[in-house]
């Protein structure tokens, strides 16, 4: 890129690293390259999972449809035509009126602007000329010009290159949707209206991504603005705000809820193995034997505790003893995370003690059966959050931090990341009720919205309503999960 001079250099660039791309990844010769990157994109899944790869392939097109993008088939082909024009061969009126017919589908929300909104919304300025160059490309013109030139027609391809920066960025766009994504659905030009450049005074061409405009009627949910950086978070961010809460909600953290989206569509799960679901599943069960153990033997207790005061807050650390020397271990485990009985039951099995539980057996056995797969920094980069903030890392991965208090600011962020309870509490439940690994890629997300609808906290420090939705969303997945298991023996029957 650090060579071009002009819009056809710029096109050649872009089709040079798709192509680059479909060779790194051993594509088949003559593959579509859509179809292929949407494969990518969609990860790989085995002939098990074929159905839930199929969903998720589905859930991309259906936003790569709603925001009107230019298929890279259709748009390689076009480049390919322009060659042969030079080279004597007829005009294809087909190929060029479909990419006419759908550049023709792109339309601005229309909506009266206010005086502040008008002066603001200058700053879209190569937004706006950008989506207008592509409404008023008129190919066929432009080649019936050229008149067979052979270096006019290739110098086409340049008009080109705003509809192939749009369909490139819209393959980042739809591999990070956020579950319930509503801007990319209803807003048609979301996609074309990521601005490189940013506002007036303050480039943001290599910053992070951010929401911009957010709330205007002109833009219709906003933009986002900046590099491609932290895009995850970004829309997230952009998106939150149309999740519809179930009950009446007095506070939500306004970085908890993009940080819970962006680790339900980061991390992917087709190549986890049953072994590694059962293996998580097996230490938040031994977890909470343990801490119910700790009623009856103090021994116990004391290693318990030692852990919690390690990794929670010192009041929730307080209030857990009380509860357990109480015997009250129902009304403990509500205030115990997790991801803290995760570590309560890896603490417990790296001391060696308790050997003759058969929970910890089964966890010993798991490990020696497959100890490349079945281990902690396996289930930490299966199972574990990106931390954008804390690692400067979209890697997932599991740190076994102390839960940061609830601040406001740049501390909420440090709050969000060293949340991991989700992932594990998912891949539990999905032990739990055996389903198949793959079957995670399209239920995390499904569940992650329900648990951030259901959040209903009463005010700042109120943490708990996260692991309150958290588990009511777990019941009602076996609930659900029991009357469909009754149906099918009911059925069975009969």
């Amino acid at each position: 890129f650090a060579r071009i001079r002009n819009p056809r250099e710029l096109f050649d660039a872009g089709h040079a690293g798709v192509q680059a791309l479909l060779k790194a990844t051993r594509s088949p010769a003559g593959v579509s390259p859509q179809d292929r990157l949407m494969d990518l994109l969609a990860g790989a899944a085995s002939a098990a999972d074929e159905e839930s790869r199929t969903q998720v392939v589905q859930d991309m097109l259906r936003i790569w449809e709603a925001q009107r993008l230019v298929s890279l088939k259709t748009i390689f082909d076009l480049t390919d035509h322009l060659e042969g024009l030079g080279k004597g061969e007829k005009l294809n009126l087909q190929l060029v009126t479909r990419l006419a017919t759908r550049v023709g589908e792109i339309q601005m929300p229309r909506a009266s602007l206010s005086a502040a909104e008008k002066n603001a919304f200058a700053f879209g300025y190569w937004t706006e000329r950008h989506l207008d160059a592509q409404r008023k490309l008129n190919l066929r013109a432009s080649i019936e010009r050229a008149a067979g030139e052979a270096e006019k027609l290739k110098d086409l391809r340049g008009q080109l290159a705003p509809v192939l920066r749009d369909s490139l960025v819209g393959l980042n766009y739809i591999h990070y949707a956020p579950p319930g994504a509503q801007i990319l659905v209803t807003n048609p030009v979301f996609v074309r209206s990521h601005d490189f450049i940013g506002v007036q005074g303050s480039p943001q061409t290599w910053r992070q991504t951010e929401v911009f405009g957010s709330g205007w009627p002109s833009s219709a949910g906003g933009r986002l603005v900046g590099s491609l950086a932290s895009l995850p978070y970004a829309l997230a961010e952009a998106e939150q705000n149309f999740l519809i809460p179930t009950r009446e909600q007095a506070l939500i953290w306004g970085d908890l809820v993009p940080q819970l989206i962006q680790s339900a569509k980061i991390p992917r799960w087709w190549r986890v193995t049953p072994q590694q679901l059962h293996f998580t599943g097996l230490h938040l069960r031994y977890g909470e034997s343990l801490l119910a153990e700790s009623v009856l033997e103090a021994k116990r207790r004391a290693q318990v505790l030692a852990v919690l005061e390690r990794q929670a807050p010192p009041a929730r650390a307080r209030r857990v003893a009380g509860l357990v020397a109480e015997g009250r271990v129902g009304a403990a485990l509500e205030l115990v995370t997790p991801a803290e009985l995760f570590l309560v039951a890896a603490d417990a099995l790296a001391a060696g003690e308790n050997l003759a539980d058969p929970l910890a057996r089964a966890i010993r056995r798991l490990q020696q059966e497959d100890p490349e797969r079945v281990n902690y920094p396996a289930i930490s980069r299966a199972f574990g959050t990106p931390k954008p903030t804390l690692a400067n890392s979209y890697r997932p991965e599991m740190l076994n931090l102390r839960t940061f208090p609830t601040l406001m600011g740049f501390s909420s962020r440090i709050m969000a990341e060293s949340w991991e309870s989700n992932t594990l509490f998912y891949a539990a439940l999905a032990d739990e009720l055996c389903l198949r690994p793959g079957r995670l890629n399209v239920l995390i997300p499904e569940w992650t919205q329900k648990t951030v609808e259901r959040i209903f906290a009463t005010h700042l420090e109120d943490w708990p309503a996260l692991l309150r939705s958290l588990r009511l969303v777990g019941e009602d997945v076996r609930n659900r999960s029991r009357k469909e298991t009754a149906e099918q023996q009911k059925a069975g029957l009969n």
